[in-house]
């Protein structure tokens, strides 16, 4: 009999033990669906090393896991707003390493072209890859492979959605409130300096000249925003009406023609030259009509000329020196 108890105990002594291991596999296999979980990736050196990971859901409504503190992260568009955040990427496209106005905060982030050399990102062995809508499905494919590929939207939202998107991915939101609070600041002084310089209902046209016969007007994205956001000035009719229909700033530019110039010209006019060959193209030729010459922002001499870097890139840091500028250039009337 006391044989029989023993033999029952142990069975159920083993049962315990084996409902044990089961409950604790079931345990192990359900936080890996939790947003914090790790992985194990070989290092520059081969080693092998924990990594922590958390799920993110990009603007294409992909759950990416994606590293907790990325170490080598390679972007596509946003090397501007990463720098603002105090991350330095391993690779940025070609022509975001092009601004002068970064100069001295690029030293070593790697050229990885632009289209995307596929080839070259991988050399650089990134742990994350942050792109945007624009990247070819055939691209995203090949970068996916490489590293997590995370989509921050360029088009849904302005420049401060972009960056706080880019900073959900790398951990820094309060990083990212608090440069915008500093800008925020940084306009609301410089719309003091500038009190008094403009009439009350001034208006202010915003123009960019491009190759031999491209004429836009913009709104309040990528030259718009410091003139029309952080300074507050008045937009021409036209535009006032697009940036009434436009919550988000999704409205960039308009393509015009010369004819248009006398019905959108507001008081004063900035004129975005944006590169050598629309001096001896387009901008000569509107300078050269009677149209622009009658204008009564060019018979009152209000009108400024400006270059492409830093004013013409949407980013934080190149809206940070255009800001400067503007209230440098708006300070005194033009020569």
């Amino acid at each position: 009999m006391q044989q029989n108890n023993r033999i029952k105990w142990g069975i159920t002594l083993c049962l315990v033990v084996l409902l044990t291991v089961v409950l604790g596999a079931c345990g192990n296999a359900d936080s890996g669906n939790q947003t914090n979980g790790k992985t194990s990736t070989n290092d520059s050196s081969g080693q092998s090393q924990t990594v922590a990971m958390r799920e993110y859901t990009d603007a294409t409504g992909n759950k990416i896991n994606i590293p907790v503190n990325p170490q080598r992260v390679v972007t596509t568009q946003y090397l501007d707003a990463m720098l603002a955040l105090g991350v330095k990427p391993a690779g940025a496209a070609s022509h975001l390493l092009e601004g002068d106005y970064l100069k001295g905060k690029i030293d070593g982030v790697a050229d990885i072209g632009n289209p995307t050399n596929v080839e070259k990102v991988l050399e650089l062995q990134p742990d994350l890859i942050i792109t945007t809508e624009e990247t070819s499905p055939e691209v995203k494919e090949q970068l996916e492979k490489i590293a997590p590929t995370v989509v921050v939207s360029f088009m849904k939202g302005d420049v401060f959605k972009q960056f706080r998107d880019v900073a959900a991915v790398l951990g820094k939101d309060k990083e990212a409130e608090q440069w915008i609070v500093n800008l925020d600041q940084k306009a609301a002084e410089s719309r003091k300096k500038l009190a008094g310089k403009f009439k009350k209902d001034e208006t202010v046209t915003i123009y960019m000249t491009y190759g031999k016969d491209v004429l836009r007007v913009y709104g309040a994205r990528n030259v718009g925003h410091v003139i029309y956001r952080s300074l507050e000035l008045n937009p021409p009719e036209y535009i006032r009406q697009k940036l009434a229909k436009d919550p988000n700033f999704n409205f960039v530019y308009d393509s015009i023609s010369m004819e248009k110039l006398p019905e959108l010209s507001g008081d004063r006019i900035i004129m975005l030259v944006y590169d050598e060959e629309s001096k001896d193209g387009i901008l000569k030729e509107i300078e050269q009509s009677a149209l622009w010459r009658n204008l009564p922002a060019v018979k009152n001499h209000k009108v400024y000329f400006i270059k492409a870097d830093p004013w013409f890139t949407y980013s934080p840091l190149a809206i940070d020196q255009s800001l400067d500028e503007a209230v440098t250039m708006l300070s005194t009337d033009p020569k």
